[in-house]
């Protein structure tokens, strides 16, 4: 186990799906590739990632994989980016898409932060998870009426017990998590073992935190910004919080 001082942070973008709820918008264009004003949510996840401490973006992509590769090839990052191909994204799930990114990875010198690739966020959301002390962390947000397609974390004493769609959580995954050391070691591996159904990576994560109860910290939103995009209303929800960012970046906090 490497000393934490010593570690590098690499950080995984998992943007590889059809996007199905999001057509005829994804039809022409992979959901990441969708402009929230000026920029992509691509675009926003990226310059954010390049103001922390960040070694590389790993990108997952599949569906559109091309249109991707052509934008970040345009685009100036200040981050290096590896573009990994999940081939099989029609007949995968994210699990899937997870591993591939960790074949990248070695938990002996790294740390790894993982994103989806359809979540807007308010910076200070992504710089206390990445400076977080805690080998393992994750963000969920308080304060939100749980759905029952959200999926759910379940809190006690500070830490992840379980998380998943079916559990009886108590807060919500906002699909921000960092990881590391030995948890970091024990889900590459589970992720690479067969699998008779299709999963979230949320799944075998679940099957970890029962047997390290106390592994993972929990950070709270504690009210500040963030958002999935899974819908059109989503989509338009997603750009007025963009506006709202932008606001509070400059200082001020008309709505």
């Amino acid at each position: 186990m490497t000393d934490k001082g010593e570690q590098r942070t690499k950080a995984i973008i998992l943007a590889a799906g059809r996007s199905t709820r999001l057509r005829p918008l994804t039809e022409e264009v992979p959901k990441c590739l969708l402009c929230l004003d000026d920029e992509t949510i691509l675009d926003y996840q990226m310059r954010r990632l390049a103001k922390l401490e960040i070694e590389c973006a790993l990108i997952v992509a599949g569906y559109k994989r091309d249109l991707i590769q052509k934008h970040i090839q345009r685009s100036d990052y200040n981050l290096p980016v590896t573009i990994v191909d999940n081939k099989l994204f029609y007949e995968t799930d994210n699990a899937y898409s997870l591993s591939l990114a960790l074949e990248h990875v070695d938990p002996a010198v790294d740390a790894i932060l993982i994103l989806d690739g359809d979540i807007l966020f308010e910076f200070e959301l992504l710089r206390r998870l990445v400076q977080s002390p805690h080998d393992n962390a994750c963000i969920v947000e308080d304060g939100k009426e749980i759905e029952p397609e959200d999926c759910k974390i379940v809190v006690k004493n500070g830490s992840a017990a379980s998380i998943g769609k079916t559990v009886p959580g108590n807060a919500v995954y906002t699909s921000m998590i960092k990881l590391s050391n030995e948890l970091l070691t024990e889900f590459k591996q589970a992720l690479k073992e067969p699998r008779a159904k299709l999963e979230w990576y949320s799944e075998p994560l679940n099957r970890l935190l029962l047997k390290f109860p106390s592994a993972m910290h929990v950070l709270y939103t504690n009210g500040m910004l963030r958002c999935e995009i899974d819908t059109y209303d989503d989509l338009i929800q997603a750009r007025a919080i963009r506006q709202r960012i932008t606001q509070l970046e400059h200082g001020t906090h008309e709505v």
